[in-house]
C-alpha cells in the first residue's frame, strides 16, 4: 500500500523522518516529492509498505494516509545511503548526533581505514568541521586516503562537508578533493572570519524543503565563497551575523567584518562536476542547537543579566531544543538530494558487522554522572546559580537515559540487521564520547565548554537511543 507521509501532519517533527529511515533502510520503496499540491508539500513522502509496517508507523507515532493517486511526476525515488562518517577529531559527534536523531545508521572511520577501502562499500561520505583542512595524507601521515577519497567521488560516490569538510571539498589546494569548481576567499588565513551564530538565507534549492528563507546555525571559520564555476550552484549565502562566539575558540566573529566580507557570499554549494556530487555547508548545521546554547550562555550572559538576571537566562536556555534544530532539515535534504534515484531501490546491501568490542570498564552514562557531580564554579562567579541549574537539569537526564539504553541493548540482540550493525556503531561513539568527557574534566576549561562538552556526550547517547528504539520497532525477530 501507497501511504503519503506529510511533515505538517507530523508537526514538523524529527520522527517523521526517522521512521522513513528505518523503513527504507529495509527496502521500502521511497519517493521525494518535489512540489507542493492540493494535499503536500515539497519535501514530502510517499512510501510503499506491507499492513505489518503501515501498523507499526500509526503505532511509532507517525501519521501517514493512503495516497489513491499514482505517483506524482516531479515524485523523485530515494535511496537509502550507507554512510561513512569521518571520525578522525572530536567534531564527528555533532554529525553523529544529527544522522542518528534523522534515523540514519552509519559507519565511523578514519583515514586509515578510507586509504584501505572503507569506502567502497558505502555511499555517502560526510565529513565535520574539524576534518582536516589540508588533506588526510598529510594530517594522519598516510598515504593513500585522499586518492581514495578522490576515486569514490569520481566513482558515484557522494560527500556532504561541514566548515573544515567543505574546505576539503572546495578547490584551490593540491590536497583537497577539488570537487566543488570553487575556491575559498581565505584559505591560509581562514581565521579571519572567526566564531558565531549566522543566519543564512536560502535559495531555491531541495536543500530548502520545508525551511524558512533564513536559517540560523553556529558558525566556525567556514569557508566564503565569491565566485563559483558553472558546475556549482548557491544553495545559500550569508545573511547576518546573530551573536558572536567565543566557545571552544576565542575568535568572536566581527559584525563589521561580516557585513563587509561575508554578507551576501556564497555559505552553502551543491557540486555536480566530473569529480563528483557533494554538499558544501560553510556553517555547521550539525552543531543546531547544542552549540549555539553554550555560545550563548557563555557570550550573552552580561546581557541577560542586564535585562532580568539568571531567570531570564534560564527562560532562554530552555528554549534550545538539542534534539529538534531546524539547522538539521538541511541536512537531511542534503542527503536525500544525493541519493535520488531513476527508480526505487530495495534493501542495499548489509555492511559487514566487525566481532562486538567487549563492554568498557565503565559505561558512558556512570562516567558522565561522575563528571557532573565533581563539576563545581565558584559562587561569585557571574552566572553561578545558572551554571549549577543546568548542571543539575543534566544530572537529572542520566538515570532514565541509562534505563533506556538497557533496554534497547537487549533488545538488539534478537534482531535482524542492520539492528546488529547500529550496536557496534554505540560502541564506537560511546568510546569517542567517554574521550570527550575525559579530556573535558582533566584540563582547566571555562565552565560552559565543560558543560557544553558533558551535554554533548548525553545528547549522542539520546540520539543513538532514539535511533534503537525505532530500529527495534520496526525490525523484525531474526
Amino acid at each position: 500500500m501507497l501511504l503519503h507521509l506529510a511533515w505538517r501532519r507530523n508537526l514538523d517533527g524529527y520522527d517523521l523522518a526517522l521512521a522513513v529511515n528505518r523503513l527504507t533502510s529495509r527496502g521500502a520503496p521511497l519517493w521525494w516529492l518535489g512540489s507542493s499540491g492540493p494535499e503536500h508539500e515539497q519535501g514530502d513522502y510517499l512510501c510503499e509498505v506491507d499492513p505489518h509496517y503501515a501498523e507499526r508507523l500509526t503505532t511509532f507515532g507517525v501519521n501517514a494516509t493512503p495516497w489513491d493517486d499514482p505517483v506524482p511526476e516531479d515524485a523523485v525515488a530515494v535511496a537509502h545511503p550507507r554512510i561513512a562518517l569521518f571520525s578522525g577529531t572530536g567534531a564527528f559527534a555533532y554529525y553523529a548526533i544529527a544522522l542518528a536523531r534523522l534515523g540514519f545508521d552509519f559507519e565511523l572511520v578514519d583515514g586509515r581505514a578510507i586509504a584501505d577501502g572503507a569506502l567502497t562499500r558505502l555511499d555517502l561520505l560526510v565529513l565535520p568541521s574539524e576534518f582536516p583542512v589540508w588533506g588526510l595524507d598529510a594530517a594522519e601521515g598516510i598515504t593513500g586516503a585522499d586518492a581514495a577519497v578522490r576515486d569514490f567521488l569520481a566513482e558515484g560516490g557522494a560527500a556532504i562537508g561541514s566548515g573544515g569538510g567543505a574546505f576539503y571539498l572546495s578547490t584551490g589546494r593540491p590536497g583537497w578533493s577539488n570537487v566543488a569548481l570553487a575556491r575559498p576567499v581565505y584559505t591560509h588565513e581562514f581565521l579571519r572570519t572567526g566564531v558565531g551564530v549566522v543566519s543564512l538565507r536560502l535559495g531555491a534549492d531541495s536543500i530548502a524543503f520545508g525551511c524558512p528563507p533564513t536559517v540560523e546555525m553556529p558558525y566556525y571559520h567556514g569557508p566564503v565563497f565569491a565566485e563559483l564555476d558553472r558546475a556549482v550552484s548557491a544553495a545559500g549565502t550569508f545573511d547576518r551575523l546573530v551573536m558572536p562566539g567565543h566557545l571552544f575558540t576565542a575568535n568572536p566573529l566581527d559584525d563589521g567584518f561580516f557585513h563587509r566580507e561575508m554578507a551576501g557570499h556564497t555559505a552553502v554549494i551543491r557540486a555536480e562536476t566530473r569529480r563528483g556530487r557533494a554538499v558544501l555547508f560553510s556553517a555547521n548545521p550539525e552543531m543546531g542547537d547544542l552549540v549555539r546554547k553554550y555560545i550563548a550562555l557563555e557570550g550573552y550572559a552580561a546581557r541577560y543579566l542586564a535585562i532580568g538576571g539568571e531567570a531570564a537566562m534560564a527562560e532562554a536556555l530552555r528554549h534550545y531544543r538539542p534534539l529538534d534544530p531546524p539547522c538539521w532539515r538541511l541536512i537531511l535534504n542534503a542527503i536525500h538530494s544525493l541519493m535520488l534515484r531513476f527508480e526505487p531501490p530495495g534493501a542495499m546491501p548489509a555492511v559487514a558487522v566487525p566481532p562486538q568490542p567487549p563492554a568498557p570498564k565503565q559505561r558512558l552514562t556512570a562516567l558522565v554522572d561522575t563528571a557532573l557531580r565533581k563539576f563545581d564554579v565558584a559562587h561569585d562567579t557571574p552566572l553561578a546559580g545558572l551554571i549549577d541549574g543546568v548542571r543539575d537539569g543534566m544530572r537529572c537526564r542520566v538515570a532514565p537515559l541509562r534505563v533506556r539504553l538497557g533496554v534497547v541493548e537487549s533488545a538488539f540482540a534478537m534482531l535482524d540487521p542492520p539492528a546488529p550493525g547500529i550496536r557496534y556503531l554505540w560502541a564506537g561513539c560511546e568510546a569517542a564520547a567517554s574521550a570527550m568527557v575525559d579530556d573535558a574534566t582533566a584540563g582547566n576549561r571555562p565552565a560552559a565548554e565543560q558543560l557544553a562538552t558533558f551535554e554533548t556526550a548525553l545528547v549522542l547517547a539520546e540520539a543513538w537511543c532514539r535511533l534503537a528504539e525505532g530500529e527495534r520497532h520496526f525490525g523484525r525477530v531474526a
